[in-house]
């Protein structure tokens, strides 16, 4: 394998390893970031919450009845228990129960519509909690599917680093340098494949010299427009 050959194949290697290693950096932030999942938590904690507020008005309106109702088996019991004889206040006794057994209508009323509210904000947080389930259990199916992937990228990245540190120690030091040194500036791409007399990166035709140049020797022969180091495959 000539030098260039060799720089052409490090290229190559290093190219595959930046874009496995990218693939994975995506894995990661798709594991950590699931709108979906977030979502359904979302609404699963909203009818959590709407469904607490409702139940807590409900038991609130029970206390209030059953506070009420006891206010007035006790006016009932004075009333007719004997122990009041003043028409006066036997008249207030009556009119006290008559307004408590008002307000326990208006009161029955409310409690009935709180009991509605509450039963439908039951139904929705289960719906939610089934939704919320479905998206974790999915998640999941699919957190397994990329960690896979995770790991067969991870392998073989091993393997290409291996190879490409066995192709490295084939190429001379002063020229492994000069590769090195043009990667930044040439987008990781310092050697480009000579195809049909032009440079296959920049697409520049290249003069005869050039050409010449690259079909004798194995020596390096830069793109005369990007100064790429041109390899003829």
């Amino acid at each position: 394998m000539s030098d260039v050959l060799a720089l052409y194949r490090v290229q190559q290697l290093e190219l595959e390893i930046i874009n496995h290693t990218k693939r994975i950096k995506a894995i990661n932030q798709q594991i950590e970031d699931d709108e979906a999942l977030r979502e359904a938590e979302t609404e699963f904690e909203a009818a959590k919450t709407e469904h607490e507020d409702a139940a807590k008005r409900a038991r609130d309106m029970e206390l209030e009845i059953a506070a009420l109702m006891e206010k007035r088996q006790a006016s009932e019991s004075l009333l007719y228990s004997g122990e009041v004889n003043n028409p006066k206040e036997l008249q207030d006794l009556q009119m006290e129960l008559d307004s408590l057994t008002r307000r326990r209508d208006v009161l029955d009323d409310e409690l009935k519509r709180i009991v509605t509210e509450r039963d439908g904000c039951q139904q929705k947080l289960q719906e939610s909690e089934a939704n919320m389930e479905e998206a974790r259990i999915a998640r999941a199916a699919e957190n397994q599917e990329l960690l896979e992937e995770k790991a067969a990228l991870t392998a073989t990245i091993n393997e290409q680093l291996t190879k490409r540190k066995a192709v490295v120690k084939k190429i001379p030091a002063d020229i492994y340098k000069t590769y090195n040194s043009m990667r930044a500036k040439n987008s990781n791409r310092p050697v480009s494949v000579l195809k049909d007399d032009a440079c296959a990166v920049c697409g520049i035709e290249q003069n005869s010299v050039v050409i010449t140049a690259i079909n004798r020797s194995d020596d390096i022969v830069n793109c005369q427009s990007c100064g790429r180091i041109l390899i003829k495959l």
